[in-house]
């Protein structure tokens, strides 16, 4: 069974979410489908195709498109590119296979695989990694710029699609809600992490220590782990990441071990070794409709997890699981008791108990089983 996997990025672009990409691919191909992978070939003239990738140009502004998204002209910044790719792909999809759209965010790809159903009549299934961007997620949006609604277009889409895919059980739901007529087909599947490591002994520490790894933005806050560890005896606290362009650790640079980003295999033992707890940060009640892919490390790492969150799916699976202690991302007290119960050495045992029990079907591997069932019954 062939399926094309269209997204915005995929490698060599290193990041979470191609990282994740990859991996979905790998674990389809493994389960015997033929993936095609079909991503834009930015600020490139013409289309690229390696072994199963199609790349498809897009060189147009994208600052100029995301303006003209936002104010209604395009559905989506990815529209142009989309029409292009459209153009070039009826000719090489077939009714019996399966598009699988994947979106962080976007909506080109979900338009893209939408026109080729129409055209073609063949399987069309959303694989939302993060909402849609400016589209309301239980009443919230993701921040207060303009932007036009996208619920008639999220509905269209959908409303088209064979199976929509979540990454959340908030996002879910709240898709649920709004379009109570497509709830059948409106699922959830956390993927978890990519591949079990090999747990190593830790080097010795008379000290509780707690990294976080990850993006510098406004969105995590990390300095909020810096701010309320600045008071606390007894830690070694680890900011690992692109850390030098975000102001607001500044003040914390000689408090704190600060270490730039590491490629994914040295980020990895370097954890194992060194850390005690992983912390996981996201400052917007929006944000609860997310689960970051650094808790899935950190499960797989074996870590107890300190969280400041808001209420959704990364704070129950810490909380309802007892994997650690995930707090409201504004209530420093409580950040500051979570970590000095973590310091109780009793009490840090019955978490990495509890991650260690349930390690194994965190992996993407399980994870994914349910979807390639779900896709073999389309």
């Amino acid at each position: 069974m062939r399926l094309f996997f269209l997204t915005r990025s995929y490698l060599p672009t290193i990041a979470g979410g191609t990282l994740i990409r990859k991996a979905q691919e790998d674990f389809l191909k493994k389960n015997g489908f033929e993936v095609i992978v079909v991503t834009p070939n930015y600020n490139q003239k013409r289309i690229s195709i390696q072994e199963n990738i199609i790349r498809i140009p897009l060189n147009y502004n994208l600052r100029m498109a995301t303006w003209f998204e936002r104010i209604g002209i395009y559905e989506d910044y990815l529209d142009k590119w989309a029409k292009r790719a459209f153009e070039y792909l009826k000719h090489k999809i077939k009714k019996e296979d399966i598009l699988f759209a994947t979106s962080g965010g976007e909506l080109g790809n979900i338009r893209l695989a939408s026109l080729l159903k129409d055209k073609i009549g063949c399987g069309f299934v959303v694989n939302f990694q993060d909402p849609l961007d400016y589209s309301l997620v239980n009443g919230l949006k993701i921040d207060n710029a303009f932007h036009i609604s996208r619920e008639k277009q999220e509905e269209k889409y959908l409303k088209n699609a064979d199976l929509v895919i979540t990454s959340s059980k908030t996002n879910q739901k709240s898709l649920q809600v709004k379009y109570p007529h497509l709830k059948e087909k409106i699922v959830n599947n956390y993927f978890g992490y990519i591949k079990k490591v090999q747990l190593k002994e830790k080097k010795f520490s008379g000290k509780l220590r707690i990294a976080y790894m990850g993006i510098f933005s406004y969105l995590q806050m990390p300095e909020i782990l810096a701010k309320v560890a600045n008071k606390i005896v007894g830690l070694e606290v680890y900011f690992i990441g692109s850390f030098k362009e975000y102001k607001p650790i500044t003040p914390f640079l000689n408090n704190f071990h600060f270490i730039p980003f590491l490629p994914h295999d040295e980020f990895l033992d370097f954890m194992m070794e060194n850390i005690d707890v992983g912390f996981v940060s996201l400052i917007s009640d929006y944000l609860g409709a997310c689960v970051p892919s650094k808790i899935y490390e950190y499960i797989n790492l074996g870590l107890p997890i300190l969280g400041a969150l808001s209420n959704g799916d990364a704070a129950e699976i810490i909380n309802q699981q007892g994997y650690g202690i995930a707090c409201k991302y504004d209530d420093f007290e409580y950040l500051k008791e979570a970590i000095e119960t973590l310091k109780n050495k009793e009490e840090y045992q019955k978490f990495k108990e509890n991650i260690l029990r349930d390690r194994d079907s965190w992996a993407m591997e399980e994870r994914i089983k349910e979807v390639i069932l779900w896709l073999r019954n389309l």
